[in-house]
């Protein structure tokens, strides 16, 4: 404790650490003062849209490029552990839930409505039944390495593919939330206060398309834009420079790109 006093000391000296960021951790037996750093997540929702899989699945022109992103899925899933909207006490089916419910109190006659939100919740079991299944990772490699593209498509989906294996590979039991943590009781101002969660922005949906989507993409904008502080990834770096094997963002940085880009791809492919 008295060097790491020392070091602590030395730092502030040199004016290189943020004093709200300090804290004293343990380590292998070892306790010392290391500087918060966090992750910069851009302030993005990472919702991976589902309903273009189950549609792409259902295309027998599509069959390769589907079974490569079958296995993504389970990967994010199963391995990474995303939040899957379908499952209980995720803030997202918390969302349709509510959206659902005060649908149907202000305009139960909505006949468009009800068949969107019954198809989301069947496309949604239907996806989570296939990607919870541990074949898809048994196979990924395989389907990686027959796979032949085609057009942009076949190639930017190769590409996620290949990203998502080597994070497996790499990273084999490492979750998203592996660098999250709970803010203290003496961080916050008072019992009121809130920041938003790693599953407020990061999680499998429905749909990028219809009423539907619309009223959660407007919802989740409305309840999280007036929260100023977000949970991200975070590190603790040691004063004294010590390094600690894997206490980096190298995983964070493949998998938010991966995140992103598959996001991106599924909100724009056409069925």
């Amino acid at each position: 404790m008295a060097c790491a006093m020392h070091d602590l000391l030395k730092a502030f000296k040199k004016g290189c650490v943020d004093r709200q960021g300090i804290r004293l951790v343990e380590h292998d037996g070892k306790v010392f003062f290391a500087n918060q750093e966090r992750f910069d997540t851009g302030m993005m929702l990472y919702y991976i849209a589902v309903e273009p899989l189950f549609y792409m699945l259902r295309d027998k022109n599509r069959k390769g490029v589907s079974h490569l992103l079958l296995s993504v899925f389970a990967y994010l899933f199963q391995v990474a552990r995303i939040p899957y909207h379908r499952q209980e006490g995720n803030y997202l089916h918390y969302t349709y839930d509510m959206l659902n419910d005060w649908k149907m109190q202000d305009d139960e006659d909505d006949l468009h409505f009800v068949q969107e939100y019954s198809r989301m919740e069947y496309i949604g079991d239907a996806i989570e039944l296939k990607i919870q299944n541990s074949a898809n990772l048994l196979y990924f490699e395989n389907r990686i390495q027959v796979f032949l593209p085609k057009n942009d498509l076949d190639r930017d989906c190769l590409r996620l593919a290949e990203l998502a294996f080597n994070l497996y590979l790499e990273y084999p039991e490492t979750q998203v939330y592996d660098k999250f943590y709970d803010v203290s009781v003496e961080d916050k101002d008072d019992d009121l206060s809130r920041q938003i969660s790693l599953d407020n922005y990061i999680s499998f949906y429905g749909s990028a398309r219809g009423e539907l989507s619309d009223l959660v993409i407007e919802t989740v904008n409305t309840d999280l834009q007036e929260v100023i502080s977000i949970d991200e990834p975070t590190i603790y770096l040691p004063i004294d420079g010590t390094g600690i094997k894997g206490n980096n963002f190298d995983f964070e940085t493949k998998l938010f790109k991966l995140l992103e880009d598959l996001s991106i791809l599924l909100n724009d492919y056409h069925y």
